[in-house]
């Protein structure tokens, strides 16, 4: 997708921490569906299934009007992290994805969305394949002292 096509700015860099847990995060990904390193065009096919929705049936656009800018994404990220929970305490899989938000003009055109809307996200959804290995897959966590700086009077 191309970046200039996104109602918000991408990442400008991922650096330091950031950039190693994304290299971690899509090696590890790639490696549940048999990518190897290095693989280019089978990390690209993969890519793509963002646009195929990953198979799921079902998406959900996430937008917020364009005057609360970035705090009207920060609710909507509140909103995603209870739509993930609920979902799931339903047995419902879900996928976020930043990748659609990419291509907001054409998000905005086919689902006849409002410029006055601004594209945060989508979350795919639908009933899991756990037979499908990419359905195994899980991020590592870091510990809670490693993203929380804790302060005392």
């Amino acid at each position: 997708a191309n970046a200039q096509e996104s109602d918000f700015e991408f990442p400008r860099a991922y650096q330091g921490i950031y950039k190693s847990r994304r290299f971690d995060c899509a090696m590890a990904l790639y490696s549940s569906v048999g990518i190897e390193h290095g693989d280019r065009a089978g990390s690209a096919a993969q890519t793509m299934k963002n646009f195929e929705l990953f198979g799921a049936p079902h998406v959900a656009i996430i937008t917020t009007d364009e005057a609360l800018g970035t705090y009207g994404a920060v609710d909507c990220g509140l909103y995603v992290n209870s739509f993930l929970l609920a979902a799931q305490s339903l047995g419902v899989a879900t996928i976020p994805q930043a990748a659609l938000a990419g291509s907001s003009k054409f998000i905005h055109e086919h689902f006849g969305i409002d410029d006055t809307r601004k594209v945060v996200c989508a979350i795919s959804f639908g009933y899991p394949d756990t037979d499908h290995p990419v359905n195994g897959f899980r991020t590592e966590r870091e510990t809670v002292d490693n993203v929380v700086q804790w302060m005392s009077n």
